[in-house]
């Protein structure tokens, strides 16, 4: 193994960009093999552990880094993100709203921190928070989406169905956007259309067995 702690490093990145978590892990460790201790390393060792589902190790990884000098804003909503997926909502938040008071600018640390308001019930404060991350960037599909379902809590039904159309024109292949659309639609009584916005799901995913269940039921009650 004569390559170098950057070889590995930038290999480590392009594996997770392509999508090769498992290329991606290996390829880091080689890098902290090489540089034990790198804050960079750890932290996107832990990213890579999250998105593998291997949450607890990636909240181990993510606090070596911190104890390795990597204490910053995209660290913190890493962790946020992480204990957010844990279920530690309470958890996420402050952690999510550390991050942003380093960096106001980290739309995904507001996201994670409205999205866990959203799983507490605090409704305002999702709303308001949402708002945040969709100022720093209006194509964030995912916070238009889940702002959205705050709207459908909060029986503000219309309101659920423009933002859950603003989520797809950013990406028309958000298919909770497409589902949330059809659930609602059915909630109403438009079978029709709630049968085509299923459809649009099963476009996309065609093996989804729960759109499957909503389309076939829209269908036969579309007149």
């Amino acid at each position: 193994m004569n390559e170098s702690y950057e070889h590995w490093f930038r290999a480590g990145m392009q594996l997770y960009q392509d999508g090769d978590l498992a290329g991606a892990l290996e390829a880091y460790e080689h890098a902290l093999a090489l540089d034990p201790g790198n804050p960079s390393v750890l932290n996107n060792l832990g990213n890579v552990l999250t998105d593998r589902g291997d949450l607890d190790a990636a909240l181990a990884m993510y606090e070596r880094a911190r104890s390795a000098g990597g204490d910053n804003s995209a660290l913190l909503g890493n962790i946020g993100r992480t204990l957010f997926l844990l279920g530690e909502y309470e958890e996420a938040v402050e952690m999510c709203n550390n991050a942003t008071m380093l960096d106001p600018a980290n739309s995904i640390a507001w996201y994670y921190a409205a999205t866990a308001y959203y799983e507490l019930n605090r409704y305002e404060e999702a709303i308001d928070l949402f708002h945040k991350a969709l100022d720093l960037n209006q194509s964030f599909a995912l916070a238009w989406n889940n702002l959205g379902n705050v709207h459908v809590m909060r029986g503000e039904y219309d309101k659920a169905f423009f933002h859950y159309d603003i989520a797809l024109e950013s990406d028309r292949n958000l298919t909770q956007a497409w589902y949330n659309i059809g659930a609602l639609l059915f909630a109403s009584g438009k079978y029709c259309d709630s049968a085509r916005a299923f459809e649009e799901v099963v476009k996309i995913n065609p093996d989804d067995v729960n759109a499957l269940t909503r389309l076939d039921a829209s269908q036969k009650l579309c007149e």
